[in-house]
């Protein structure tokens, strides 16, 4: 059961028939069930319910498909307070079924709750707890019965079942094998003793099936206090404790479809910020779990820390995510959650952390569980990556709370610093929970590391993220799975020469042919290669590759852009040297290039060349200025030189923080589009500065993943209906009546960022106001002429304040544009650091762009501005020069044995 809130509702509407009232404690009255299921049954199927309507005849036809037959189920199914059709839709399935289905209804108190109510009324020999949006193959229950049976005859009585849980995509009505713990079932069927085996973990309920007997004996309840998290594993866990021996059975045969629902988000986004998931998972399920586990067998089994580590394991993967990393959690939560997981990790064996491997988990969160268990130290200090163009190594450890006291030295005890380092907050539930350190030091001579006085002199490489595997205790050679993998292998071999047949496989084949052409090798050697986006130029990096052509023609530069783009036609007349993206003659020129510079880092810049093909150096000049964390799209993306325009953006991605950039990568230049800005600016009169610009930026919310360009997005059909529409189309309808009334003449530009460009068309815009495109407008082009700048949380402000444009923010959805937005809430505060006024009204901001144009900027803005942007001077693109050269410079080593400054030199780079 999905989505049951925390929140108790009422009750369901009374089933049909005459009532039998059922009692339960602490809530009353609930209704009855008619039919009341067979007591004869082999098998009591309890499902709790809520709101699952449109899932309940896929469901439901899966049990009447069973081969085993209707009779011999027991169907409980309790309605948790469903405020939909649930409960009536159910009642028709159990009349259809008198005798095997018993529908139960009760307030709402969440999903253990409703299963504890039908553990009451079961009373077959096994019970299992499917959810009713989820469908069981129609030999499950034959294939279960069947091999408990078979396995008692034997002498092999398992205490649970375990069933085979498939991926089943509803949208897509694909089936995968691709359950974290689906390789427990790539074995054949297994029978496990999990004391002896205790990586064989059982941590669902819903596809595992456990037996009365021991449940009645021992009064075994799901924990209701229990909402959101963890109820599956403490209920396992306690029911294995009191086996006789935790044995459990693995069936490959019977398969559990997991439905992935498409209506998902809204749900897993609303109980990901609740604080109970994290923190009642450890104070209430860990905890009941340890004490019974202590007192019935005098220890914490092996199997139960894997469940516990398993739980934690995904936490921390799940807190690299957009979901966890963007939502907003109270700040006296982590306190007592650092507490809780220091005292948990008490119970767990430090081998345990360090060999888990049930699903493939990055070696620092090992760490991280590790630290936290100890509550000081650092770890191993590893050799990581090398920059061999510029004759450095990385040395790499993680600590948790402070930072160890560092001393590099030569072997002859000659003191020495690291050229450049970093820490990185590495985060559990949207707070660093460790710091992972690096130091780049020079390639070709010794260095010892002293932390806290200990000294290191070896430094073994990282250690690799090893594959899940199930290891199975006293396995014979014979039983290990080789023919499994033979297959595997086979298939994989068929698919690559399946994709080489292909029209995508012929295009690989041109792709590799054009890369291994010596007339195209001689033709990109050392070439520099620019782009902005693929299907648009007019941005930083065709500002840098204009500025290159005239100042250093001796350099091999190239420009990359879509031929059907207009920006080709205009740059050819100009006499650019291009290459159209995608083309092979695109692939051979980042083969052969010898930098690459863009200003933006999506895929179709980045991925856009295999690994094994790229040996350039990426430039990432940026397409505006960062103000919040977007470390989590950014850190995974390989960037040799990442440019920044402020102090306190620079400061902000190199000092620690989430983004693993230092100042190796980050150099303070200004963004190259900014020098064309206010070159252009220079030469418009005030008197030409008549435009009113609005300029949104996107809501990640409202547009889908690119597809086959990055221009290319699918929308919301309901898209008019959105805030964003209604609040902006309102904006609109005010400013041009404002500026009616005033008579200024002046003309309203709404320009929407080109992620929402698949809205222009139907966006509901005054007849008054003029709707630009980036693909038909030039942007700076409206901004010099433009008297006022209205935006939301768009960089674009920050290309106003460059050329002293008056800015107003209009922020009528912050809480929300943060909870799914790429960004988090950074150095900058628009408060206290935006260039205008903050509005949350429609009036507001209208006023406030009449405030602006009557009075200008007010001398707080022109502070700020001066504050940001202390130097604005011409020279960003000759600064961007001067860094990417760096980017392939060896120095001497004298150099490379001192720490680069960290603060920048004016007109310098910035280390």
């Amino acid at each position: 059961m999905r989505g049951v809130p925390a929140a108790s509702g009422g009750h369901g509407q009374p089933c049909p028939g005459p009532p039998r009232i059922v009692s339960h404690p602490g809530i009353s009255p609930r209704s009855d069930a008619t039919n009341v299921s067979s007591v004869s049954a082999r098998f009591s199927v309890v499902s709790p319910m809520y709101n699952v309507q449109e899932y309940l005849p896929d469901y439901f036809a899966s049990l009447e498909k069973q081969s085993i037959g209707m009779e011999q189920l027991q169907i409980i199914l309790v309605d948790d307070g469903s405020t939909d059709d649930t409960a009536a839709v159910a009642e028709r399935f159990a009349q259809k079924h008198p005798g095997s289905v018993t529908v139960l209804r009760k307030a709402n108190g969440g999903q253990a709750s409703a299963r504890n109510l039908g553990l009451e009324h079961a009373t077959g020999e096994w019970v299992t707890f499917p959810d009713p949006d989820d469908v069981l193959d129609h030999n499950y229950f034959r294939v279960v019965g069947g091999a408990a049976a078979a396995a008692s005859a034997r002498g092999t009585s398992p205490a649970m079942v375990s069933t085979r849980l498939l991926m089943w995509f509803e949208e897509s009505g694909k089936i995968k094998h691709s359950h974290a713990l689906d390789r427990r079932f790539r074995h054949g069927e297994r029978i496990v003793d999990i004391d002896e085996s205790p990586d064989w973990i059982q941590p669902h309920a819903t596809s595992g099936f456990f037996r009365m007997e021991l449940i009645r004996e021992h009064g075994l309840l799901f924990p209701e206090t229990l909402r959101l998290r963890f109820e599956d594993s403490s209920f396992v866990a306690r029911y294995l404790l009191r086996a006789a021996a935790p044995i459990v059975q693995f069936l490959p045969s019977a398969r559990y479809l997991y439905r992935q629902r498409s209506d998902n988000s809204s749900t897993i986004q609303s109980s990901t910020a609740d604080p109970r998931k994290y923190v009642d998972t450890i104070d209430i399920g860990f905890r009941g779990v340890i004490e019974e586990a202590l007192s019935i067998v005098g220890r914490v089994p092996r199997w139960a820390q894997n469940l516990f580590l398993y739980d934690q394991f995904w936490i921390l993967r799940s807190s690299q995510g957009a979901g966890v990393r963007n939502a907003s959690f109270p700040d006296d939560m982590y306190p007592q959650l650092w507490s809780l997981v220091h005292e948990y990790l008490q119970q767990v064996d430090e081998d345990a952390i360090l060999a888990f491997h049930l699903m493939p988990v990055a070696h620092w969160m090992r760490e991280a569980l590790l630290l936290a268990k100890r509550g000081s130290g650092h770890t191993t200090v590893y050799r990581g990556a090398v920059d061999s163009e510029r004759g450095l190594t990385s040395l790499v450890y993680r600590y948790i709370d402070e930072r160890p006291l560092e001393k590099l030295t030569l072997t002859d005890g000659t003191a020495i610093a690291a050229r450049f380092g970093k820490d990185q907050g590495l985060e559990y539930v949207g707070r660093p929970l460790i710091w992972q350190r690096t130091l780049w030091i020079p390639d070709d001579v010794a260095v010892l590391l002293e932390l806290d006085s200990v000294r290191i002199e070896e430094f073994p490489d990282g250690p690799r993220v090893p594959a899940a595997q199930f290891r199975l205790a006293n396995a014979s050679a014979s039983e290990r799975p080789r023919r499994a993998a033979a297959r595997r292998r086979l298939k994989r071999a068929a698919r690559a020469l399946k994709r080489r047949a292909s029209t995508r496989g012929l295009g690989i084949i041109r792709r590799d042919l054009a890369i291994g052409s010596r007339h195209r090798a001689r033709k990109y050697a050392d070439a520099w290669a620019f782009i902005d986006r693929d299907n648009a130029a007019n941005d930083s990096a065709e500002d840098l590759y204009w500025w290159v052509r005239e100042h250093h023609p001796e350099v091999n530069a190239w420009f990359i852009v879509r031929h059907d783009s207009p920006d080709w036609t205009r740059m050819q007349r100009r006499g650019a040297r291009l290459v159209d993206y995608g083309t092979p003659e695109f692939f051979a020129l980042l083969a052969h290039a010898k930098h690459l510079a863009s200003s933006h880092a999506d895929r179709f810049i980045t991925d856009a060349l295999p690994r094994k093909y790229r040996s350039y150096k990426f430039t990432f000049l940026q397409h505006g200025v960062i103000k919040g964390d977007i470390s989590g799209w950014l850190n995974p993306k390989r960037i040799d030189l990442f440019v920044t325009s402020t102090v306190a953006e620079f400061e902000y991605i190199t000092g620690p923080s989430a983004y693993r950039y230092g100042t190796k990568e980050v150099c303070l230049t200004g963004m190259p589009r900014f020098d064309a800005l206010q070159s252009r600016s220079s030469k418009v009169d005030d008197a030409d500065k008549n435009l009113i610009v609005v300029m949104p930026t996107w809501r990640d919310y409202l547009v889908s993943a690119m597809g086959a360009t990055s221009a290319d997005r699918a929308g919301l059909a309901e898209f008019i209906q959105t805030d964003y529409a209604t609040q902006f189309s309102a904006l609109l309808a005010s400013l041009a009546a404002q500026e009616k009334q005033r008579g200024s003449g002046r003309r309203i530009v709404f320009m929407p960022h080109p992620n929402m460009g698949v809205y222009l068309d139907r966006f509901p815009t005054p007849p008054e106001v003029s709707v630009a495109s980036y693909d038909d407008a030039d942007v700076r082009d409206i901004l010099i002429h433009a008297a006022v700048l209205v935006t939301d949380y768009s960089s674009m402000a920050f290309n106003a304040a460059y050329i002293d444009l008056p800015v107003v923010y209009f922020q009528f959805d912050a809480e929300a544009y943060y909870r799914g937005h790429t960004e988090r809430p950074g150095y900058f505060s628009y408060d206290d650091d935006g260039f205008g006024p903050v509005c949350m009204t429609v009036p507001d901001a209208t006023r406030a762009v009449a405030a602006a144009l009557e009075g200008g900027m007010p001398a707080e803005y022109g502070r700020r501005i001066e504050e940001t942007f202390p130097t604005r001077d011409g020279r960003n693109c000759e600064r961007v020069y001067d860094a990417m050269t760096e980017t392939a410079t060896r120095r001497s080593l004298a150099e490379r044995l001192r720490s680069a400054e960290s603060e920048p030199a004016e007109g310098d780079r910035s280390a």
